[in-house]
């Protein structure tokens, strides 16, 4: 997730293991652990964006990270503060060890909830792990964890006893929002499932992706062995999904290119969910390829992150591929009308729908 919400929980689990013994110094220095992870995207800064979806989240972003390096962190901490004041206790120094680690892990399972993929188990795998239930940026899960931080810090300062209890309320309280959120994506799961098979429609695989600032409007993808199914749907004001469909390509014609770095890493970050469009030209075929997770819009060949590369006819890249990353011209529009898709939307006959993908 963001930085400011990494931070945020960083210094909330910081709080609750640290405050009794190392007081708002634990908060402060906990924050600055549980956005640390992601100093990753500077090990790609000489890369091409291959690379930078290759290393973020990757080693930093293990499940061995932080218990190798946290205890490293919070020694050096500590021994920072006892040239300072010799008489500082070998509990603190245990304090400081058990407080950076846990900041620090705080980290990936966070990023975990995200449909982005977190590398958990580097380096024995580089298998991408998640759980489809926050966006990346969501206000009210940041609010709940600066609300917290900020009452702690002002009660704390007449009544310190009472930081750790505030902290733990905000944990909980965040981490109750977080099972929120996941239930939302299990919901547009189960509507997508149930209006397909009411219109007799057959897939085999159904997946709902969190959108922008809120959780509760999802990005819905149906797929069939034919073809690639898109659309959106509201939890908090449910409509029936008004779907775009693309033709998937013959999976024969792809082998030569997925077995291409590009493809092969293009396909291993999208976790599975990669559309790809095979358009003959001149030059043989051009491929484009799109991030089914993502997108503005229920078109399936219009992604965030997206892919494309020349293909002679046999299959074979004539010309190096080109990986990147997209935002909307008119952002402001798009997060309005996304906005307005979750908590107004204008509901549109189910006739108008399945018409579209029958």
């Amino acid at each position: 997730m963001d930085p400011l919400s990494q931070a945020g929980l960083g210094a909330v689990v910081a709080q609750i293991a640290g405050h009794r013994r190392l007081g708002f110094k634990a908060a402060l220095l906990g924050a600055g652990a549980g956005a640390l992870p992601d100093a990753d995207v500077l090990f790609s800064i000489m890369g091409d964006f291959i690379d930078q979806l290759i290393t973020h989240r990757g080693i930093t972003h293990s499940l061995f990270f932080a218990p190798v390096t946290g205890p490293a962190l919070g020694w050096l901490i500590w021994y920072r503060e006892r040239r300072k004041d010799p008489s500082l206790s070998l509990a603190r120094r245990n304090c400081w060890m058990l407080v950076i680690t846990l900041a620090l892990l705080s980290h990936p399972l966070l990023d975990w909830l995200t449909p982005y993929g977190t590398q958990l188990l580097l380096p024995l795998s580089n298998s991408r792990f998640a759980i489809n239930a926050m966006p990346i940026i969501d206000p009210v899960y940041t609010l709940i964890l600066g609300s917290g931080l900020l009452g702690a810090w002002l009660v704390g300062r007449r009544h310190s006893q009472s930081v750790s209890r505030i902290a733990m309320t905000t944990l909980l309280l965040s981490s109750g929002y977080l099972g929120y959120a996941w239930l939302q994506n299990t919901t547009a799961e189960r509507a997508a499932a149930e209006q397909l098979a009411a219109a007799d429609i057959e897939v085999s695989q159904i997946g709902a992706f969190p959108t922008l600032l809120q959780v509760h409007l999802r990005r819905v993808v149906a797929r069939s062995p034919s073809a690639d199914l898109v659309g959106f749907y509201s939890t908090w004001s449910p409509c029936e999904i008004t779907w775009s469909a693309a033709t998937r390509a013959d999976p024969a014609k792809l082998k030569t290119f997925l077995a291409t770095r590009e493809g092969a890493v293009f396909n291993w970050f999208t976790m599975g969910w990669a559309h790809y469009d095979l358009l003959p030209n001149d030059q043989g075929i051009q491929l484009r390829g799109s991030d089914l997770r993502y997108g503005f819009d229920n078109d399936p060949l219009k992604s965030v992150f997206s892919l494309s590369a020349q293909l002679d006819h046999h299959g074979v890249m004539t010309s190096p591929a080109t990986v990147a990353r997209s935002v909307p011209e008119d952002s402001e529009s798009v997060l309005f009308r996304l906005i307005s898709d979750a908590y107004a939307p204008v509901c549109r006959p189910y006739s108008a729908a399945t018409a579209r993908v029958s």
